[in-house]
């Protein structure tokens, strides 16, 4: 029987109208279906696996990336493959992070925050974080090195025994503690820290505690006659140390009135300087002086004829790579300090004139896989009018590197749009250390301050110190230098046009013959990063 084609147009209609519809949905804030009037986001499959997400308002990008398993009701839910990025409404980057072809994180993901500055950075192993530890940044610079336990393994060699009276042991994703008497019952893990500042924290199943049983932290732990303690029970909390088998107590049986008899309880412990602070669900329950640390084990101990389980146990040591963000002598008396760029293998550098002008002496610092080394240089060319100043290492401790690995755009146009970010050294003595620090952003204008011809506008957030640094596109191709912002406008940063950067190394003659590796192009962003930074340069001025 021949179907008419009015009714065949209508069904392909229905069908395409169908599946299209299929490809588009709307989700709310926390990634569950929503309706296009309460959509925080929109997700619209592209094609094959790729799906583009957008804010509803603004139409900026959300999420872009491979989905081979999207859920229609919950976006957590969904399985992710290849590299993937989330960002933030302003346009700057959230998220950064890498799936293998069966939808498992693996390798490096990185997390920032919404200036551009990164938050974390998490290693993957098969869906695993690798060693249970990854590492997380404070906007200023501060680095704390953050361990996590989910108790699905015992990789991290917790005391596990099975007795008649007590048993320690890993049960569906919890450490479950038991006792038969009223003696203690602990187990604990050797956690190594470089820092006395941390925080240790976990979730206690305390639906089987009665009376005076009391569950808790053991830490700072060397052996039974030398640790400090954390103790909470329906009665009350008990705090202290004992210290070459010496028991001192400083609260004993005190009201915890955040605890939650019968319930789960979030129990956490903050030293900080010389203090100590002691948390119930997050309200502090006390403070104090805190302990001296006489060892590195940490774990969990129960008292009494009970059962307890712990999970979601987090150790962080806070500020392990800058504590208390000194200043070496060495350093003592920089008056000023920007960033540049090597522009020639026998050490020619680049910077904004601002930063050398009041230089008595100058000093480039440059870093090369984690060894970092401190040369004199002397200026020899400079453009007061556009902000440019070339710099020689003239130290002869420094040795001619090998070809360098990036180049310069072939044209110094700019186009409005277009994805660009910085390596530099902001802040280097004043809290955010002597590490390169990498910030994005998008050209906003093709003109600079009050519509300056030779330089250009981005969205880069930058701070004193990133005076210098350059400008890349997001093929890694050298296109400005930036040299100046707004203090009262966040996320503006001005930055002069390559053209002009081109002139003055010209002008020097020796180092006419410019970058020109194109390697760098088709490398991931992570390896640009890696191999420019080796590059960029923290200029110290005396």
């Amino acid at each position: 029987m021949l179907i008419p084609r009015f009714f065949i147009t209508v069904f392909f209609s229905f069908f395409l109208y169908y599946v299209n519809a299929q490809d588009i949905h709307y989700f709310d804030k926390r990634g569950k279906i929503s309706n296009e009037t309460e959509g925080y986001y929109i997700r619209k499959k592209e094609d094959a696996n790729t799906y583009i997400s957008k804010y509803i308002n603004g139409n900026n990008l959300y999420f872009e990336g491979k989905i081979i398993e999207a859920s229609i009701t919950d976006e957590n839910l969904n399985k992710y493959a290849g590299q993937c990025k989330w960002y933030y409404r302003s346009g700057k980057i959230k998220a950064i992070r890498n799936f293998n072809e069966n939808g498992v994180e693996e390798g490096k993901s990185e997390y920032f925050y919404e200036t551009g500055k990164i938050w974390k950075e998490v290693e993957f192993v098969n869906g695993f974080i690798k060693d249970n530890i990854y590492v997380e940044y404070t906007e200023d610079g501060r680095v704390s090195k953050i361990f996590e336990e989910n108790f699905t393994s015992n990789t991290n060699d917790w005391d596990l025994f099975v007795t008649k009276e007590s048993a320690s042991k890993i049960n569906n994703g919890t450490l479950e503690l038991s006792s038969k008497t009223k003696n203690a019952v602990a187990s604990y893990i050797s956690i190594p820290s470089n820092s006395t500042d941390m925080a240790i924290e976990a979730t206690f199943d305390c639906a089987k505690i009665n009376g005076d049983q009391k569950i808790g932290f053991i830490y700072d732990f060397k052996d039974w006659n030398n640790y400090n303690y954390f103790l909470v029970s329906s009665l009350g909390m008990d705090i202290g140390s004992v210290y070459e088998g010496i028991s001192s107590e400083k609260i004993d049986g005190m009201y915890a009135s955040a605890f939650q008899k019968n319930k789960k309880n979030r129990i956490k412990i903050i030293n900080l300087g010389d203090k100590a602070v002691f948390s119930i669900n997050g309200e502090v329950q006390y403070t104090c002086d805190r302990f001296s640390k006489v060892g590195s084990n940490i774990g969990f101990v129960l008292y009494g004829w009970a059962t307890v389980t712990v999970d979601d146990f987090v150790f962080k040591e806070i500020n392990y790579k800058n504590k208390n963000v000194t200043v070496s002598k060495s350093d003592m008396d920089i008056k000023v300090t920007g960033s540049g760029i090597l522009i020639s293998e026998n050490g020619y550098v680049i910077t904004n004139e601002h930063v050398i002008s009041s230089a008595n002496t100058i000093q480039v610092e440059l870093t090369n896989e984690g060894i970092t080394k401190l040369y004199s240089a002397t200026l020899v060319q400079k453009d007061a009018d556009n902000d440019l100043a070339i710099l020689k290492i003239t130290d002869e401790e420094f040795k001619p590197l090998d070809k360098l690995r990036y180049s310069f755009k072939e044209s110094g146009a700019v186009e409005v749009g277009s994805a660009v970010f910085t390596i530099g050294y902001p802040l280097a003595l004043s809290g955010m250390g002597k590490e390169a620090k990498y910030t994005d952003g998008k050209i906003s204008a093709k003109t600079g301050y009050n519509g300056a011809l030779n330089s250009f506008q981005s969205t880069i957030a930058i701070q004193p110190g990133n005076s210098g640094g350059p400008v890349f596109n997001d093929k890694g191709e050298l296109i400005g230098l930036i040299n100046s912002g707004i203090k009262s406008a966040d996320n503006v940063a001005y930055a002069i046009k390559l053209n002009y950067i081109k002139n003055l190394i010209e002008a020097v003659g020796e180092t006419t013959k410019l970058p020109d590796d194109k390697t760098i192009l088709v490398m991931t962003m992570e390896e640009k990063i890696k191999i420019l930074s080796s590059y960029v340069t923290l200029i110290k001025i005396k």
